[in-house]
């Protein structure tokens, strides 16, 4: 957990989360139709997730737990930002006219905004009168008191999460210390065949019998097979590790192919000898070994 990297994370993070923030909360704030909302919560957390990926990446983090908790607290950074801006744009909203049918419109105040998160207890109290209220209606209801808390509970761990899962991820992902980078990945060309009995593959494999893996030759629109990939440091010939991916081909009821993956075994460590090996033998496409063999 290099320092420059983990204050890359936080401060990048932090601008990232509130660039989002204003992007999410602009756009629940006039799209009308509610039940997007926990499309677009998901979308937010997604999306500054993979910003703070790429971040670790840049800054070389490759603790999973540090990464983690630091990914956390930007998240946890990230709610406290979308509130300050949904209760700006909330505190700046007038009315023309009188009556529940009036239209409103609102306006976002630099000065409201900074002020709110300078003062968290001031947040909380508008909050609070907030949840008594409710602030948004679906079929005629109003969502208030408990069952709207939980709500936003639900928003903020939704999140969070996806923060969370994303940017640890990415520190799981292989490095190489000699090299001090990042292994690349590369997907073979000549697919395998589908491991039906995927616990004693991953078995096979894990004790080094790499002969379990076979072509997969056939191209219909509906089939199975298994993807390989490769990880590796081309200066660092102890950084090599595989990854297998089930992958099944089926048609949806308008003929329209649709791919689904589940993963066999992740980033398992091989030999540089045995890297090579698998490079030779499924390196090049179906048509290109056919082609080869005649």
């Amino acid at each position: 957990m290099p320092l420059g990297g983990v204050v890359l994370l936080l401060l990048g993070g932090t601008v990232a989360a509130l660039a989002l923030a204003f992007v999410y909360i602009y756009a629940i704030w006039y799209i009308p139709f509610v039940y997007i909302n926990f499309l677009l919560c998901i979308g937010f957390g997604l999306m500054l997730g993979y910003g703070l990926a790429r971040l670790v990446r840049a800054g070389k983090l490759r603790s999973p737990w540090g990464v983690g908790l630091l990914a956390a607290v930007v998240g946890l950074v990230a709610v406290y930002l979308e509130w300050g801006v949904y209760l700006t744009l909330l505190f700046g909203t007038e009315a023309d006219g009188p009556g529940p049918n009036a239209d409103t419109t609102t306006s976002f105040s630099p000065s409201v905004f900074a002020a709110l998160l300078a003062q968290p207890g001031q947040m909380w109290e508008a909050m609070r009168q907030l949840n008594q209220t409710g602030s948004w209606s679906l079929k005629g209801a109003t969502p208030a008191g408990i069952f709207l808390a939980v709500i936003w509970l639900l928003e903020a761990l939704i999140l969070i999460g996806g923060v969370y899962l994303v940017a640890r991820a990415q520190a799981e992902e292989p490095f190489s210390e000699a090299a001090n980078t990042w292994a690349d990945e590369e997907t073979l060309a000549h697919p395998v065949g589908f491991a039906h009995d995927t616990a004693s593959l991953r078995t096979q494999l894990e004790s080094g019998q790499f002969h379990a893996l076979t072509p997969h030759l056939t191209t219909a629109a509906e089939e199975q097979f298994s993807l390989l990939k490769l990880h590796s440091v081309a200066d660092d010939d102890s950084c090599r590790y595989l990854t297998l991916e089930n992958v099944t081909k089926t048609l949806d009821k308008k003929g329209k192919p649709t791919q689904s993956t589940a993963t066999v075994v992740q980033r398992l460590a091989i030999s540089s000898a045995t890297y090579h090996e698998l490079k030779k033998r499924f390196g090049q496409p179906p048509a290109d070994n056919r082609s080869a063999e005649e």
